[in-house]
């Protein structure tokens, strides 16, 4: 896995900055790419109220085990088939 990240500044509400990061994951298929940036937002604290426990309710409907990647893995056909179709943006912000 390759990562590469530049940083700049950015404003934040109360008029200080603070520095940003903008990390791009690459790999080969199935080396765990989603896995781990759906992990990092729920580490940081970044996935919307609820998200988590609905994807394993779908997981368990469906007698599946979840998977991490299935935060990033919205279509259906990616949680089936164990892959990522569709690339993604996402943002999410660390306390300090």
């Amino acid at each position: 896995m390759n990562m590469i990240i530049p940083t700049a500044t950015l404003a934040t509400p109360n008029g200080t900055t603070r520095p940003q990061v903008r990390i791009v994951i690459v790999g080969h298929v199935d080396h765990g790419k989603s896995t781990l940036v759906g992990r990092l937002l729920h580490e940081t604290g970044s996935l919307p109220e609820g998200k988590l426990e609905m994807l394993k309710a779908v997981s368990a409907r469906r007698g599946m085990p979840f998977e991490w990647s299935f935060l990033l893995d919205a279509l259906q056909t990616e949680r089936d088939q164990g892959i990522t179709i569709d690339t993604t943006q996402i943002s999410f912000r660390t306390r300090s």
